[in-house]
């Protein structure tokens, strides 16, 4: 007879979807090692030509935006011919690194840090990604997913920070004030989510005479806003375009998209971390409470409210993909701090518990899974496996135009486009038909070339 318990269940379900995470963490390395540049990252290099590193981010900071610490990582890679050419999959694997680490220390300080908990966690984590253009893309990358890993490692700490889990010495503090610093310059999404989050952080610390000095972080984090959104570019920038909206329209306008696009993805991160829990069979009390845990959701949905704002005062939308990588994010934490309190409530369920109900479901799920696949590969698997070979295709046609125009230096090219309607995920962006076009001005000055467009 079949043995339909609620442990063993789980096991069953542990490891399918652990075999699926896997595979899905296959997927991504495989397009993460055929990543090309796009057109950012050649604005840049050139700029890192001309100038020098340093120069170029002096230059950016004055004349374009206060991302200073992301155009640093962008120059110091795409000013390197070597590394822009033959050593791109750096990108977005060290991203993948990146933020595996601040998965893990993030389970650590809430006392989760098991082997398939920190796989599933983190396959949660990067199927929210904005990946075509947080990951494998240096541009975006360098800007978002960089920063949704040290995001993620100051969250942690200042987690602990509030649980009472660890005490601010001035070697802590040190640390994290510079990092909060540095985090601030990356995007103007993360800036803003992180200096509400610290906000009802230090109301607490003072309130509780704990852990005060948080506000030094604060203030950190204050200071490197101002740093960057004090940026001369960022006004020569903003006198290009028009800006009518206000700051309490666009407080309610993120409050909106707040309630309209994320509430069912949060209920949705509910789930799968209430299911992620299940899968990993935690028996033991949690190390904080569900006060702590529904006190932290709230302050970071407030941050998730002001990473939203950022973009609703400057368009009026939620903005460029890439930036949502911050808001999923806080989705995803939310999510999870949400699902141990329902776990919490209903762990008391005995392992040798016969649940055929649930036996039942998982059966159909599997079952309509393997059908799918044999009866509508169109629907399911094929467009990754189509989308894996078109990444093939557009790397080689790249490298071919690379190996074309390094030598091709004052010359004016025409080259192939892409052409392909259905853009695999290692694409961006690309230069045009148009040789007036920036895309095309940017690649030109990089290589030194008189012009070049694409044909016909």
């Amino acid at each position: 007879m079949f043995d339909i318990s609620d442990r063993r269940l789980s096991q069953i379900c542990l490891i399918v979807f652990s075999l699926l995470g896997v595979a899905f963490l296959g997927w991504i390395v495989w397009n993460a090692l055929l990543a090309i540049p796009a057109v950012d990252d050649f604005c840049y290099g050139a700029g890192a030509h001309e100038r020098g590193v340093i120069q170029n981010v002096v230059i950016e900071y004055f004349t374009w935006g206060g991302r200073y610490t992301a155009a640093f990582l962008i120059s110091a890679f795409a000013g390197a011919d070597t590394l822009l050419f033959h050593y791109y999959y750096l990108v977005p694997l060290t991203i993948l690194v990146l933020n595996f680490f601040a998965v893990r220390h993030f389970l650590s300080s809430v006392d989760l840090k098991t082997k398939a908990m920190l796989l599933l966690f983190f396959v949660i984590l990067m199927t929210t990604f904005r990946m075509r253009e947080s990951l494998f893309w240096l541009s975006g990358g360098a800007t978002y997913g960089v920063s949704c890993a040290l995001f993620l490692v100051l969250i942690a700490e200042e987690w602990r920070i509030f649980t009472g889990a660890v005490q601010l010495r001035w070697q802590r503090t040190l640390v994290l004030s510079l990092a909060s610093i540095l985090l601030a310059s990356f995007n103007e999404t993360v800036m803003l989510a992180h200096v509400t989050l610290l906000f009802p952080l230090l109301v607490v610390s003072l309130a509780t005479k704990n852990n005060r000095a948080v506000a030094w972080i604060m203030a950190a984090a204050i200071v490197g806003a101002l740093i960057s959104g004090l940026a001369p570019g960022n006004f020569l920038r903003a006198g290009l375009t028009p800006h009518n909206t206000n700051v309490l329209i666009a407080a309610w306008v993120s409050f909106t998209l707040l309630v309209t696009k994320y509430a069912l993805p949060i209920l949705v991160s509910v789930l799968m971390f209430r299911c992620l829990l299940w899968f990993c069979r935690v028996r033991r009390d949690f190390s904080f409470t569900r006060n702590q845990a529904f006190a932290f959701c709230l302050f970071l949905l407030l941050a998730l409210w002001a990473s939203i704002f950022a973009r609703a005062y400057a368009l009026n939308e939620l903005g460029p993909e890439r930036a949502r990588t911050i808001d999923f994010l806080l989705v995803n934490l939310i999510g999870f701090f949400v699902a141990t309190q329902l776990y919490q409530r209903s762990r008391a369920r005995s392992e040798g518990q016969p649940r055929p109900l649930l036996a039942g479901l998982i059966a159909c799920a599997l079952i309509a899974t393997i059908v799918s696949s044999v009866f509508a590969p169109h629907l399911t698997w094929k467009p990754l496996l189509d989308g894996m070979q078109e990444s093939v295709r557009l790397r080689d046609l790249i490298t071919a135009r690379l190996n074309l125009v390094s030598s091709a230096k004052g010359q004016t090219l025409v080259v192939e486009a892409y052409t392909q309607d259905q853009k695999p995920i290692t694409f961006f962006n690309d230069i045009k038909e148009d040789p007036k076009q920036w895309e095309n001005g940017c690649f030109a000055k990089y290589f030194g070339l008189k012009e070049i467009r694409t044909r016909n």
